[in-house]
């Protein structure tokens, strides 16, 4: 059964159904993606896969962005391996995979038989749900929607952001997108005389609402600040109709693990983020 390449959105949505099956949290990235792209169609030149597998013993998902790295969730075996076949073809510079531990680690095994490339683990995720946020302590200060003004402090912030966690994502993408998704409401701050913390989300698909970043300045942290801003975000977003709140935590952060579980969220997925590198000789 060959890789299925979705163009259109509703079909690829229809595909990634199933998935939910295997961890809702999961699974939100495939659904939550094509209602963004739905919502703000991508940039000429943009580079999407959208992709789907299915046989009688395996089934699957993928999308990949541009140039990050191809999610897979939780793909099964033969999924992954023909995801892997599938992106070779015209795209054998992919950064790396992420998903399912299993799912992961056979793209891998094929991504080096098909392109030379190894891999190297680059991060152990744990994808979590809330439905209802459990009541945590206020911080000085207050929650606010993030204005045009904040632009040129939240990319500052970001680019700090994605340098601290190592996301591979490029500053450049940060100044060409953070004015947009300011403007359409997508972060807030918290600010205690000045902004000390802001949370990000992304609430494309009608049911759910993925969050994501979070980042308290350096200095500022440990006060209560990322708690109270996130448990006041799920709360405007469950007010709003949203059924399920996701987002994900590196499971070597004993930090933000503690404070997600305080808010109310649980985990479901375990997962992993493996880069492609030259391999040794």
């Amino acid at each position: 059964m060959p890789v299925v390449r979705h163009t259109d959105l509703d079909a690829f949505l229809e595909a990634a159904l199933p998935m939910a099956e295997r961890g809702e949290a999961s699974a939100s990235f495939f659904t939550g993606a094509a209602h963004t792209l739905k919502r703000t169609p991508p940039r000429t030149g943009e580079r999407v896969y959208l992709a789907s597998f299915r046989s009688n013993e395996a089934r699957g998902v993928a999308i990949q962005r541009d140039k990050g790295p191809v999610l897979i969730g939780e793909s099964d075996i033969a999924a992954a391996q023909a995801f892997a076949d599938d992106l070779a073809q015209d795209w054998p510079g992919l950064q790396g995979v992420m998903g399912g531990q299993a799912g992961c680690e056979a793209f891998a095994r094929r991504w080096l038989d098909l392109t030379g490339r190894a891999h190297r683990l680059r991060v152990r995720l744990r994808q979590h749900a809330l439905t209802a946020v459990n009541p945590v302590p206020g911080a000085p200060g207050a929650p606010r929607l993030a204005e045009a003004g904040d632009v040129d402090w939240l990319i500052e912030m970001h680019v700090a952001f994605i340098a601290e966690v190592g996301v591979p994502d490029p500053p450049e993408r940060v100044r060409e997108f953070m004015p947009v998704r300011v403007a359409r409401g997508d972060y807030w701050i918290w600010d205690d005389g000045t902004p000390v913390a802001y949370v990000g989300y992304n609430d494309a698909a009608p049911d759910f609402a993925r969050i994501a970043p979070v980042y308290t300045i350096p200095g500022a942290r440990g006060r209560g600040y990322a708690t109270a801003l996130v448990a006041e975000l799920a709360r405007e977003l469950l007010a709003r109709g949203k059924r399920k709140l996701f987002l994900t935590t590196d499971i070597a952060n004993r930090t933000s693990n503690a404070i997600y579980a305080r808010i109310g969220f649980l985990a479901e997925n375990d997962e992993c983020g493996f880069d492609f590198v030259v391999a040794d000789v």
